[in-house]
């Protein structure tokens, strides 16, 4: 068992900022809301309608993914349009599913 001193110098720290991008991607709504976002800004009513989610449940996701980092927002009368901070976002998701397609690719040998 590795001691704590020579654990201390890994610099883990406790409330690393990467859980909240990660735990902002852990919902199957939020992924299909970045992904609708890769193709441009859409208004919250947009996204609801197409992923036929009540607004009130977008603009829940959509202020999660906010917090982390992922989306920027902006007001034009009463709507609110958001797009993706940038590219890398879409750079997260791409390396999941190419962990996902290797595992699937390892556990059919």
């Amino acid at each position: 068992m590795r001691n704590y001193a020579n654990m201390k110098k890994w610099q883990f720290s406790f409330g690393d900022p990467r859980t909240i991008v990660f735990k902002a991607l852990s919902c199957e709504h939020r992924i299909k809301i970045i992904e609708m976002l890769k193709y441009g800004e859409q208004s919250v009513s947009e996204i609801a309608s197409f992923l036929s989610l009540h607004p009130s449940v977008v603009s829940r996701h959509l202020s999660m993914l906010h917090s982390a980092g992922l989306i920027v927002g902006r007001k034009e009368g009463v709507e609110v349009y958001y797009r993706l901070l940038s590219d890398d976002v879409m750079g997260l998701l791409d390396a999941a599913r190419k962990i996902v397609e290797e595992k699937k690719r390892l556990t059919s040998l």
